[in-house]
């Protein structure tokens, strides 16, 4: 007898956003601008059981990612006044500037990790069957195993030569305070916007 299974998935969504200051260090001015960061939980009911806790809880958990996102994340915004990249925003710049940097060592492990398997299996083989096919077989892997191994240490140390040189406020001043204008202000103009609003709610009371 085959019994159907039906279910529910229930999908929540949090948004948050929250003023990040950061104090310039190239010219000493405090900026403000605005992170926003968005969680999604999923879960599945099965046979359509009422899932309000079950959202509820999910709700919870994608809040609390938010929160943990805005707490400890940033965007890499360059200085409204000046243009200045604050030195902790370069690995994210890397990042974004350079994809292959990102893939060739998820590639590297994957290959490094069938490498090992199959060398693994190879020694099996041939410690079984010691033979001639089978003993180039292991040879082939362990080769291949090396060969990512070489590969792996050259992007490591290609890596740590483009982190210490990597400067990203090489790049024209302004075109780095355009780009910094349309994401941030500095603390003094931020302050001076909130207050017309303090004042008006004071105003409303």
């Amino acid at each position: 007898m085959i019994f159907p299974i039906v279910w529910t998935e229930y999908t929540v969504t949090v948004n948050g956003r929250v003023h990040k200051r950061v104090p310039c260090e190239g010219c000493g001015v405090e900026y403000v601008y605005v992170l926003e960061r968005e969680s999604t939980g999923t879960a599945i009911s099965p046979y359509s059981v009422p899932g309000g806790a079950e959202e509820v809880r999910l709700a919870s958990a994608a809040e609390e990612s938010v929160q943990q996102y805005l707490a400890n994340d940033f965007d890499p915004v360059p200085c409204p006044v000046c243009g200045h990249y604050q030195k902790h925003m370069f690995p994210k710049l890397m990042e974004t500037g350079c994809l292959w940097g990102v893939v060739a060592p998820g590639l590297l492990l994957v290959a490094g990790g069938l490498s090992v398997v199959s060398t693994v299996f190879g020694a099996i083989g041939y410690l079984e069957r010691p033979n001639d096919p089978a003993l180039w077989r292991l040879i082939g892997s362990c080769a291949a195993l090396a060969t990512v191994g070489f590969l792996g240490a050259g992007l490591w140390a290609i890596r740590r030569a483009k982190v210490r040189n990597f400067d990203p406020n090489t790049e024209d001043q302004q075109t780095r305070i355009a780009k910094g204008q349309k994401r941030a202000v500095t603390r003094a103009q931020f302050e001076a916007g909130q207050q017309p609003s303090q004042g008006r709610t004071e105003a409303s009371r």
